[in-house]
Formats: C-alpha cells, sequence, structure tokens
C-alpha cells in the first residue's frame, strides 16, 4: 500500500495482514486463502507473546478486555448449565473461539509496536477497499442473475443477497468518515460521493432487509452529527425521502417490485413481538429467567420445537431463533447472560466514545469508523435480527491496539479534525 511505502518491513507485515484479513472477512468462497492469512497472524502473533509477552500483557489491562473476559466466561457458565452440552460445546467454536476471541486477541499483539496514525491509516484503507470490493462482486452478481432473469428486489434475489448486508454495515462508516477528512470537497468529489452512495444504496436495498436499513439510517446519523456534517444530512435526508416517495408511488414495474414496496411499508415488525419470534423468545426466557438454557442456536431452535405445542398462540410454529442478541444471551445464560453482553456493549461503546473524543483527524476517524461498524452490524441491527459476533472480534481487536498504540505515544501529532459540512 502506498499510504505505508516509507515504513520499516516489519511495520508494512504487521499492518498488510492484518489490513488484507479485514479486506477478505466477507468475500465467499475463499475460506482457504482467509485460512492462510489468519495463520500468518497467529504466528506473528505467537512470535511477539513469545518475545515481549510483559509488554503485551498490558494491551489486555482495561474495561474492554474485561468485559470480554466476563462474557467468555458467562458463555463457560451457559454450556455447563445446557440442557444440551454437546451442542453448545459444539457451537462456540466458530462464533466464539474462532471468531470473537481470536480476532480480539491476536490483532491488537500484532499492531503493539505501530504507531496511532499508522493503525488508523490501515482501518481506513482496508475498510475502502473491503467496501469497495464488496460493492463491485454484488454489482457483478446482480448483472449475472439479471443475465438469467432474477431481478433485484424480488423474493429470488433476495434470498442470494441478505446475508451481505452484514458486510455492507460493517463496512460503511469508512465512506463518510473519509468524506470528513476531505480537505477540499471539488465537483469530483462530490461526483464520487454521490455514485458511491447510489450504488451502495442500491445495493443494500437489494438485501431487502429492514433490520439492516433501520440500523444504517441510525448509524448514518450518528456520524454526520458527531461529524458536524449538516449539509451532508440535509441532502441525505432529502435524497432518502425523494427515493422512498418514488419507490412507493410508483407503479410496480421491473425495477420498483411490489415486493420492495411490501418491505418498505410493512408496520408489524415482521411478526418479531406479540408472540412472533422475539415475543415467544421473551416467553421461553420467562419460564427460567435465572439459569438460562444454554448457547447455542440449534440448542434454541431445539427448545423452542419442543415447546412449541404448549403455546398455541406463538405465530411460528418451527424456530426462527430470537431475531434480538439481548435475548438470545438472556437465553443462554440466564440474568447473567444479558447482564454480560450489556456490559460488553456498553464496555465497547465507552471505549469508542472515549478514543473520538480524545483524537482528531485520522485517528478520530479511524475510531468512529470502528464504532459505528460495532453499533451497525451488531447492536442495531441485532436488536431485529440474528446479528453475528464473529466480525465483533475484528472490531474490539483493533479498538484494544488503538488504544495501547496511543498510551505507549502519548506524544504523537495528531492531524486537524476537518469537519466539512
Amino acid at each position: 500500500m502506498m499510504v505505508f511505502k516509507d515504513y520499516s518491513k516489519k511495520s508494512l507485515w504487521n499492518l498488510s495482514i492484518i489490513g488484507l484479513y479485514i479486506i477478505l472477512i466477507y468475500l465467499p468462497d475463499i475460506t482457504r486463502y482467509k485460512n492462510i492469512v489468519m495463520g500468518l497472524i497467529g504466528a506473528t502473533a505467537l512470535w511477539y507473546l513469545i518475545r515481549d509477552f510483559k509488554a503485551i500483557c498490558k494491551i489486555f489491562k482495561n474495561n474492554l478486555s474485561f468485559s470480554l473476559l466476563f462474557l467468555l466466561l458467562v458463555i463457560g457458565y451457559s454450556i455447563v448449565i445446557s440442557v444440551e452440552p454437546s451442542i453448545s460445546i459444539k457451537e462456540i467454536n466458530k462464533p466464539i473461539l474462532n471468531g470473537l476471541l481470536l480476532f480480539a486477541v491476536t490483532f491488537p499483539i500484532v499492531l503493539y509496536k505501530e504507531k496511532p496514525t499508522d493503525i488508523a491509516k490501515m482501518v481506513m484503507v482496508a475498510f475502502a477497499i473491503g467496501l469497495l470490493v464488496i460493492m463491485a462482486k454484488e454489482l457483478v452478481q446482480y448483472y449475472l442473475e439479471y443475465q438469467r432473469y432474477i431481478l433485484p428486489f424480488t423474493k429470488k434475489s433476495q434470498r442470494l443477497h441478505r446475508e451481505i448486508s452484514y458486510a455492507l454495515l460493517f463496512f460503511f462508516p469508512i465512506v463518510l468518515a473519509l468524506w470528513a477528512l476531505k480537505k477540499q470537497c471539488s465537483i469530483i468529489n462530490w461526483l464520487l460521493l454521490a455514485t458511491v452512495s447510489l450504488a451502495f444504496v442500491f445495493i443494500m436495498l437489494g438485501t431487502l432487509a429492514r433490520g439492516a436499513w433501520i440500523a444504517l439510517a441510525i448509524s448514518t446519523l450518528l456520524i454526520l452529527v458527531i461529524n458536524r456534517q449538516w449539509l451532508l444530512m440535509i441532502i441525505s435526508t432529502l435524497t432518502c425521502a425523494l427515493l422512498l416517495i418514488g419507490a412507493i408511488n410508483l407503479p410496480t414495474n421491473s425495477v420498483v417490485s411490489k415486493f420492495l414496496q411490501y418491505k418498505l411499508t410493512q408496520t408489524n415488525s415482521g411478526l418479531r413481538f406479540d408472540n412472533g419470534t422475539q415475543g415467544a423468545a421473551l416467553d421461553l426466557i420467562l419460564e427460567q429467567p435465572i439459569k438460562g438454557y444454554g448457547y447455542g442456536n440449534q440448542l434454541y431452535h431445539n427448545v423452542y420445537n419442543e415447546n412449541v405445542k404448549d403455546h398455541k398462540s406463538w405465530i411460528f410454529k418451527k424456530s426462527k431463533g430470537p431475531h434480538n442478541i439481548f435475548l438470545a444471551f438472556w437465553f443462554a445464560g440466564g440474568i447473567l447472560g444479558l447482564f454480560s453482553i450489556l456490559y460488553f456493549c456498553s464496555s465497547v461503546i465507552a471505549q469508542g466514545i472515549q478514543l473520538i473524543r480524545k483524537n482528531q483527524g485520522v485517528i478520530r476517524q479511524a475510531a468512529l469508523v470502528l464504532l459505528m461498524s460495532f453499533l451497525g452490524v451488531y447492536v442495531l441491527r441485532g436488536l431485529f435480527e440474528n446479528a453475528y459476533i464473529n466480525q465483533v472480534g475484528i472490531l474490539v481487536g483493533l479498538m484494544l491496539a488503538l488504544r495501547h498504540s496511543l498510551l505507549n505515544n502519548p506524544s504523537t501529532i495528531v492531524d486537524t479534525d476537518n469537519r466539512k459540512g
């Protein structure tokens, strides 16, 4: 990466392997390459840990790490009390051990000697490339599907694109963060922003995931308020309002489908409450709210399906999941599970806010990207969907790395924060 051309080979290696993994994380059908890169990250982290164990331990002496540790302990408790321990043990492997924990530990270790500005630049570059790659892949896929007469905004298209909404929420904050760093907003820059934004909106609408739409709207509003980009806020609001009005009022055609109009106008939250997914989950939880049932999506499905015959009012006769991360952890670990996820989320948010408030320029914007990505892809999305915790470890690891680097480089000169209207 040209941004890091004057850096040492060691720093280039550390920043490149982390940045490359971030870029690859949401791309499908390349598991072998992601495993290779993750193997390099793990080997590098182990080498640094052996050589400088005491210094590296200091990375994890903070509230964010303690909240992660407490969450892991409660997950361990949820395995012990599980109604089906074998299922719980099996289900912690990928999301927790090989996801959340692995990323949160190895990323800050690899970056433990890097400067905060360098880490921030790597975050910005990796997220920007990651978003562009995902968008390019989606647009090509839409074109290929169109050749097979599969139109956007249809049920068949939704099944092929819905999962990409997580990647879009994960990477999206980089668009507004990079805009905040622009020293001059030329016509070319405005055209580039408009092009990327319209392409992004098209792809996001194509997922037909309303939980993702809400998470995107809230996180966008928060970013614009924090960066005080009032003009962009007005333009975005007017553009979205016009697109919404047009999509709802235009007659159905090859572009505006009836299914899209239904998704935009549906007001019952997809049958989540009142004996829907979340309502039924709460009914199960309140039967043993203190102890819990055990960790795992499959375990939840089994318990739900076994109890559905005793709850005639439940809308879904087969489990679709709790569709809420806080209910999921409450179900898994009882009151301890609920407290652990609330503690963990509040710690991540508090750490993100602290990094944003105490820094300027690229470091501030990188911290904003990490915080808004966490809020969008996990907290806000998790209020309506079965959000995945795997990639949260990447955001936690990068926050820990940035925090540790700032403590070790208190005299680091940061750029002036350029806020654009």
